[in-house]
């Protein structure tokens, strides 16, 4: 038995805080990984083939998506099936990223472009675990709380598993009725996971409080405040920004800068002005993958956010001001170009092809 300490070698900062019992929960001490070369099964060995047109940091990257969305989709059948599931695969490949810190960057940066799985439920997770690494990393959370955190990320929202697809697939207004079957997954996704609550005592709770809010009014509990685990905070607003800027099948995404602004106007009220905080420093204004549109009527893609100045990513050009699509590839960094900046966001249904 391979212990968690081991992996990390390093005293890792305990955050457990009371829950609404009035007990803490403590994190990390029992938190392990077991059997590490049975474990590398589908992670390594199933691995794609490498393309000759892509770069190895690319291969990397697209290689990690691949493992996770073969892990979970393995998850969900067992899931349905009624059928216990391993953890520790997960704790390898997040183990991988987190092992060295700009990995964690490249991995946010890329899921507009290695992640194509058109099942929400699946590709979901996925966007989710990036963004909480980029804003745990931005919170300065240790190696420790970050393989935590990635794998309540990447586990949090099981429940949706076991919701009947005629809903979760269902094109159009969803009933009142329906929505009320989807709103029981935190209580589902925490059954589900309360066998591995010895080893991991916050991952059911994360999947129980991702949809509590700061001021109460979220659900099951109304839980609000402190009394809401940060873990759950930071998965709870990657959770609908993700939704939000993602398509549905009952319901067409917004822009990712209107999705930002948003959650900006929420304040407080919604989410924790810590997290919320952490969340625009680390995801930005204008998120990578977004569309935006310049004074002189050129449109691009946002591919490097600035930290330093918001309001001036580095953008690839995809039309000239004549709406002409570019013929060869074009990136313009905002912050040295003074006379253009960005007039607004575009949706991708407008972007000329």
């Amino acid at each position: 038995m391979v212990r968690f300490s081991d992996i990390i070698k390093q005293d890792i900062t305990k955050k457990g805080k009371p829950n609404k019992y009035g007990k803490s929960e403590k994190q990390s001490e029992s938190f392990r990984l077991s059997a590490l070369e049975e474990l590398k099964l589908s992670v390594d060995k199933k691995s794609p083939p490498a393309e000759a047109a892509i770069s190895k940091t690319d291969k990397y990257i697209k290689e990690f998506f691949s493992n996770v969305q073969r892990y979970i989709k393995e998850v969900r059948k067992n899931v349905v099936d009624n059928r216990a599931f391993k953890i520790d695969p997960a704790l390898i490949l997040i183990n991988k990223i987190i092992n060295t810190p700009d990995q964690i960057n490249k991995v946010y940066q890329s899921t507009t472009h290695f992640n194509p799985e058109e099942d929400y439920t699946i590709s979901r997770p996925i966007n989710t675990l990036a963004y909480a690494l980029k804003i745990g990393q931005g919170m300065g959370y240790s190696r420790g709380q970050l393989l935590e955190l990635g794998l309540y990320a990447m586990l949090y929202d099981v429940g949706m598993f076991k919701i009947p697809e005629s809903i979760t697939k269902k094109k159009g207004k969803l009933a009142d009725s329906e929505v009320a079957i989807i709103r029981k997954h935190p209580e589902i996704g925490r059954a589900i996971l309360s066998p591995f609550k010895e080893d991991y005592p916050w991952l059911p709770r994360v999947a129980y409080e991702h949809h509590e809010r700061e001021n109460g009014q979220g659900y099951p509990s109304g839980l609000k405040g402190e009394e809401i685990c940060e873990y759950a905070k930071i998965v709870g607003i990657v959770d609908t920004y993700e939704a939000m800027i993602h398509n549905r099948p009952h319901r067409k995404a917004i822009t990712q800068h209107v999705s930002i602004r948003e959650l900006i106007l929420s304040k407080s009220l919604l989410f924790s002005s810590k997290v919320i905080k952490a969340f625009i420093k680390e995801i930005s204004i204008y998120p990578i993958g977004s569309y935006v549109r310049l004074n002189n009527k050129a449109v691009g893609q946002v591919i490097a956010t600035n930290e330093e100045n918001p309001m001036k990513p580095a953008l690839k050009l995809l039309s000239d001001g004549k709406g002409d699509t570019m013929r060869e590839d074009e990136i313009i960094k905002l912050d040295e170009n003074p006379l253009l900046h960005i007039a607004g966001s575009v949706s991708e249904e407008e972007i000329p092809h």
